[in-house]
């Protein structure tokens, strides 16, 4: 006889599932928008698309096993619109002008950001490049010669990181942030391309963000330290009259 609900209602067969079969179950699916319309089922669906055996790990040390990558550049290919890639913390990975057209969120895998570092040695234009909506979250980014975060086009969120371009004599040639971006609206989403800066610590370069499209530095917020400043900022549509200057790096 099947199980009563409270209301009186049978309890669906699927719920009799034990949560590590459900959430192989889940994994198969889209993440967007499929994954995220299972997560409106129920709460523990919810948690289920939230647990960290649905993300994608990279992971330069490790035995093969599903969704775990040697490098992100792999990880970045096999990635469905959507996924979450934990970056393992420990290691230096190595990213070269690694290249994000899709929506994905970037979160490294330490209890803060020093722990997991990504790296861009000099002869390369950035570490990520954005051209999609995109997250990136508790990682060091640094580059040698060039940017750390290149955005195209997209809604990019920059939350609780920490950027370092190299010092050298051509300073002038890196900044840890570069949007080539407009103001123009995605034909899709209908949503604005812009940047969004949340507790990033920055350092090195010319500034901590240079723009070469239509959007503007806009709503800085910097809180001075010894070693480096913490920001936030946006990098949206311009809407004041007067040019936002660069905001220098240097503490």
């Amino acid at each position: 006889m099947a199980k009563r609900g409270g209301h009186g209602h049978s309890t669906p067969p699927i719920h009799w599932l034990d949560d590590a079969c459900l959430v192989r179950i889940l994994s198969y699916l889209t993440p967007m928008p499929d994954r995220f319309n299972a997560a409106r089922v129920c709460k523990r669906w919810q948690n289920l698309v939230s647990d960290s055996r649905m993300w994608l790990h990279v992971d330069s040390d490790h035995d093969a096993r599903m969704n775990v990558f040697s490098s992100l550049q792999d990880a970045v290919l096999a990635a469905r619109p959507g996924d979450t890639l934990l970056i393992a913390p420990g290691v230096i990975h190595e990213c070269l002008n690694v290249h994000i057209n899709k929506p994905l969120c970037l979160v490294g895998g330490g209890t803060s950001a020093d722990e997991t570092v990504l790296f861009c040695p000099r002869g390369f234009e950035s570490a990520l490049e954005f051209s999609a909506s995109g997250r990136v979250a508790n990682l060091t980014i640094k580059a040698e010669l060039g940017s750390c975060l290149l955005h195209r086009k997209g809604r990019l969120t920059v939350d609780n990181c920490f950027l370092e371009c190299a010092d050298h004599p051509l300073d002038h040639l890196s900044c840890p942030i570069i949007s080539t971006a407009d103001d123009s609206a995605c034909p899709i989403s209908k949503a604005q391309n812009e940047v969004s800066v949340i507790e990033t610590r920055i350092e090195g370069g010319f500034g901590c963000v240079r723009t070469s499209g239509s959007l503007k530095l806009q709503q800085v917020r910097v809180m001075f330290g010894r070693a480096a400043l913490t920001f936030w900022f946006q990098v949206s549509k311009h809407l004041v009259d007067v040019d936002a200057a660069l905001v220098p790096c240097q503490a």
